[in-house]
């Protein structure tokens, strides 16, 4: 009786000890049930299952700068705030502009006297024609009277031969003659420098426009000075933070303000080099989670980087992530799955209903109570789950925890199916 007993609780004691090993509470067993192993199992279903790339990566605004000012000054307004929402060249701050005020009225009256300047040389240059006509009009009437007194000569000197006029009249003749000469040599001189005077005022016109022009790019440069003291957004944006208050003294090297961009907004993830060539623009598909704001989005790999990094042996991928509600920010966390290819209506089980030995994989199927080893031939592993290519079929019931315990041809009991749970 007593070896009874001792058998009785050594038997008692080894299923307690196997039940506790799988997790689960002790279930009493009759003597004809002792030889039955105890066993998780699960039903085999088909459904959808993906081929993924895990990674991370922080959601970045699609546009983001620091907006420094383009001149130095004291800022005496700004009209924008942290999240205020701006167009491109909205005025976004004023610089103290008193300085480039007073050097924009004075290049402007530099050009008033360039343009007085150039005016002034083509009245003086329309003078010196009108000299130049009258010097041509004198040298006209110097020829014509030279002509005569040539003619008037011809004919005394033929008088004067035949005794009909005096050797007194042909010399005042000569003189008059003489004096037309000289005449005609001033007239000539008058008209060369007529011309003279004329290729001066050209010249000095030229000069007064070249001057003019100096004057013009001046006050376009006082103008850019001016318009500068005018801080004005780059672009579309919101205002992620100010850094300067009115009174204080601006200057290049110091950013006013940050804006950004942020719809939609771009992420970057780093994938290992071995990964990076099975992801496609435009066609892989990925699915970003952001725990911050438990929420799930579905876009696609819109660029893929073509170098990898030497120092950590990565390449980029960059996704674009359409933000018109403006819930996902820079700077959060997001988790992402890269779905490299999607198997549907196909055999699926957990990862722990399998065993693998010598590189091949078997799962135990349970018929008529009984634990039958079976050879089965995997495809997509997502997480914990496993794609069946053959071996297995939807329906049928296998071993889903507890295979430690399990052998060919063992008699199973199942004491909990996780397909009821």
């Amino acid at each position: 009786m007593a070896v009874r007993i001792v058998a009785y609780y050594f038997r008692s004691l080894l299923i307690l000890t196997l039940l506790l090993l799988i997790g689960q509470p002790v279930i009493a067993q009759s003597d004809s049930g002792s030889r039955e192993t105890p066993v998780f199992a699960a039903v085999v279903k088909a459904g959808t299952i993906n081929r993924k790339i895990e990674t991370s990566a922080d959601v970045l605004p699609l546009l983001g700068v620091e907006v420094h000012p383009e001149t130095a000054g004291r800022i005496i307004d700004i009209f924008v705030d942290v999240g205020s929402v701006v167009k491109r060249d909205q005025e976004l701050a004023k610089i103290n502009d008193s300085l480039q005020q007073a050097q924009y009225e004075q290049a402007k009256a530099a050009v008033t006297v360039a343009k007085a300047s150039i005016e002034m040389q083509k009245v003086i240059q329309e003078s010196t024609n009108s000299s130049l006509v009258a010097a041509k009009a004198g040298v006209e009437a110097a020829r014509a009277q030279l002509k005569n007194l040539a003619q008037t000569r011809t004919r005394l000197e033929k008088l004067l031969a035949e005794g009909a006029v005096s050797q007194q009249q042909l010399d005042d003749l000569m003189a008059q003659y003489d004096s037309a000469n000289a005449r005609l040599v001033a007239a000539d001189t008058e008209v060369s420098r007529a011309r003279d005077a004329i290729m001066s005022a050209k010249m000095s016109v030229g000069v007064r426009q070249a001057e003019l022009i100096q004057a013009e790019a001046n006050l376009n440069a006082v103008e850019v000075g001016l318009a500068n003291t005018m801080v004005r957004a780059p672009f579309d944006g919101v205002i992620a933070s100010r850094r300067a208050d009115p009174g204080a003294m601006a200057n290049q090297a110091q950013a006013l303000f940050r804006i950004e961009q942020n719809n939609p907004v771009r992420i970057i993830a780093s994938v290992i080099e071995k990964d990076i060539g099975q992801i496609k623009a435009g066609k892989t598909r990925v699915l970003i989670h952001l725990d911050s704001i438990d929420e799930v989005y579905e876009a696609v790999a819109d660029l893929v980087y073509p170098s990898i990094d030497a120092v950590s042996r990565t390449g980029r991928v960059e996704i674009l992530l359409k933000n018109p509600e403006n819930k996902l920010r820079s700077g959060m966390f997001a988790r992402l799955s890269f779905l490299l290819n999607t198997s549907s209506d196909v055999p699926v089980v957990s990862r722990d209903s399998l065993v693998r030995h010598n590189g091949q994989h078997f799962a135990y199927v349970i018929e008529n109570g009984y634990a039958v080893k079976r050879q089965v031939k995997i495809g997509i592993i997502d997480e914990n789950r496993v794609e069946i290519e053959s071996g297995l079929k939807a329906g049928e019931l296998i071993v889903s925890r507890g295979l430690e315990f399990v052998r060919e041809g063992s008699q199973v009991k199942v004491i909990e199916s996780e397909s009821d749970r």
